[in-house]
Order: C-alpha cells, then structure tokens, then sequence
C-alpha cells in the first residue's frame, strides 16, 4: 500500500472536497480521484460518498482513516528519529578506553553522539570513506590525509602481573627479568602497541616470550590474573582485581598515547572542546 494514498485520503477528510484537497496537494483534481479510487480498490471498500456540494466519509472511511492517521503519525516520527540519529556524530572508541571515553564526554552530556566500538586501524579507515567522524584510539605511526589527531592522554607503561609472583615485589622491572615470562597482550588492538612494546625488548637486545592472547584488555587483565603471564597493553589507573599489581619499568619504554582522530571535513567542534580540556587537565 503507498502511503502517499493514504495521506492524499487524510488531505480529502480535512478537506471536504476533491477540488480543495487537490488545491491543498497541488495536483490535478482528476489524478487525485484516481488514486482515492486506486486506494478504495486496494482497501475493498468506499471510503467516501460523493455528492455535488463534496465528499463526506462512509463508516468504513472513518475506522479507516482513525487508524490510518496514527500509523501516519507513528511513521513520521519515525523517519524523524531516523533523520536525527543520522545527523549525530559518530565517535569510534578502541578496546580498553571505556574510562577515558567517559572522561571525554562527560561535559557532553546532550550531545548527539553515538559511541561505537571500533579498532584504531578501522578507525581510519571510517574517517577516511566518512562513516566515522571521529575516533578515540592509540595512537597510529601515521596519518591518512584528511585526518587529524589529537593527543588527548598519556600513560607511563608499568607491568601488570599478579601480587605473589616472584617479580611483583621490586621496586622496578628491567626488561631482562621480564624477557623469560610470557607476555599476554590483545588480539582486539592495535599491533602498534604490541609492536612498540616488542621493540622495547629488541632495542636491549632481548627477545621477549609471547604468551597467549586475549580478544579484549578485559579478558587480558582475566588472564594474568589466571597467571597465564603478565602484560604491558593494560594503563594503570584501569580497574584490576586486588590479586594483581602494576609494577614500573626500569627502562624507558614510549609510553601509550590515546589520541582522538578526526575527519577534517566533519563538525566536530563540541568533541575537540572536550578533549582539549582533557588533554589540560587529564
């Protein structure tokens, strides 16, 4: 069934006439009647009398039309929603930054944002085709043109393992006692962390043990404190169970950058506000 018909019927109703509702509609009177006699046919029933001073609904019109008008309505609100929805902007996060995203917007509290879980390397991807407006991920060796980035913070690299493991009581880790122990890192991001992290190693001339991997930090944090090892990839800050301890890195290691991404094309102007003030003030 059109729904063009059934408004053109809702116009009729209001209207009194053809001729008017014809007016109202900006069509020509003939083709109007047509597809009121078009819709009647598909329905089975008359939904108006006619007469020479107008037309006035049957009973069936009215049952009708008293439904017709709130699925109208209903239908409208709903291509409403959907426009509004389309014209929000839509911000991917990486694994593992729930409590920074939450820093981010938390002086957005109104603003159409829609958060999507999203890679940093889809990331780019999305901003560059403009499925994506912006993003919050780690931070990439490099920049498709057409995308900015923003550091918005940044986290010292400590040890993540469990408290009565033999290493958890120094002071700080050198990388030569980590080297031995199996290293759990995510599946789920970006391998420029894990890279950076395995170059640490190499630039001391270490070769670190890879251990498992986990398809989240989530599960990561899960699994260390399983003892299947211990991790880099987890900031600290983040939640972990009290059976865990992050313990520094003796030597210089680059620490995790986050960064916002964004399309230079898009209106992201409220989005760059909020990270700036939390690349300020953390």
């Amino acid at each position: 069934m059109d729904l063009r018909h059934i408004r053109y019927a809702i116009t009729i109703a209001r209207a009194g006439s053809l001729r008017r509702a014809a007016a109202v509609l900006h069509i020509a009177q003939p083709t109007l009647s047509e597809q009121l006699r078009a819709l009647e046919k598909e329905i089975g029933v008359e939904l108006f009398t006619r007469s020479s001073s107008g037309v006035r609904l049957t009973a069936a019109g009215e049952a009708f039309l008293a439904q017709a008008t709130v699925a109208v309505a209903a239908f409208e609100r709903a291509v409403a929603a959907a426009r509004r929805t389309d014209q929000c902007t839509r911000l991917g996060v990486a694994d593992g930054l729930g409590d920074v995203v939450a820093r981010l917007l938390s002086p957005l509290p109104d603003a159409p944002l829609r958060v999507a879980p999203m890679g940093t390397a889809e990331q780019l991807v999305s901003l560059m085709d403009g499925t994506l407006q912006a993003g919050l991920g780690y931070a990439p060796g490099s920049l498709p043109r057409g995308v900015a980035r923003m550091l918005v913070h940044r986290s010292p690299v400590r040890a993540l393992l469990p408290r009565d493991h033999r290493l958890a009581s120094r002071g700080r880790l050198p990388l030569a006692a980590l080297a031995a122990e199996p290293l759990v890192m995510p599946e789920s991001e970006a391998v420029a962390g894990a890279r950076r992290f395995l170059e640490a190693f190499v630039r001391h001339r270490l070769h670190p043990r890879l251990g498992a991997s986990g398809s989240t930090h989530e599960l990561v944090i899960a699994m260390v404190a399983d003892g299947a090892g211990y991790t880099l990839c987890v900031r600290e800050g983040t939640p972990v169970p009290e059976s865990l301890a992050f313990v520094p890195i003796a030597e210089d290691v680059p620490p995790i950058e986050i960064v916002l991404l964004w399309n230079r094309q898009a209106e992201v102007h409220d989005l760059l506000g909020a990270a700036r003030h939390l690349a300020r003030h953390g």
